[in-house]
C-alpha cells in the first residue's frame, strides 16, 4: 500500500509540473502568436496531462482517507477548481 501511495504522489507530483509548464508555454506561444497554437496535439495534450493530474489527487484523497468540506485544505483545492 505504501508503494502505491508513493507511485501515486510521484504521478500527481509530475503533473503539476507538467501541468503548470504547458500552461506557461501555451502562454508564451499564444504571446508570440505561434502557429504551433493551432496543431491538434496541442489542444489535446494540456487534457490529457490535467486528467492524470485530477484522477491522481482523488486517488490520493481516497486512499489517505481525506474529504472536501471535513479537511479545510482540501475543501480549498477543490473550490479552487471550480474557479479554474
Amino acid at each position: 500500500m505504501a508503494e502505491l501511495y508513493t507511485i501515486l504522489k510521484m504521478v500527481h507530483g509530475g503533473s503539476v509540473v507538467v501541468s503548470a509548464a504547458g500552461f506557461l508555454a501555451r502562454g508564451l506561444l499564444m504571446l508570440a502568436d505561434s502557429p504551433l497554437l493551432a496543431q491538434r496535439w496541442m489542444r489535446i495534450v494540456p487534457h490529457i496531462v490535467d486528467t492524470v493530474l485530477l484522477t491522481s489527487a482523488i486517488a490520493l484523497a481516497v486512499m489517505l482517507q481525506q474529504y472536501p468540506f471535513v479537511h479545510g485544505w482540501l475543501t480549498a483545492k477543490v473550490l479552487a477548481l471550480l474557479a479554474y
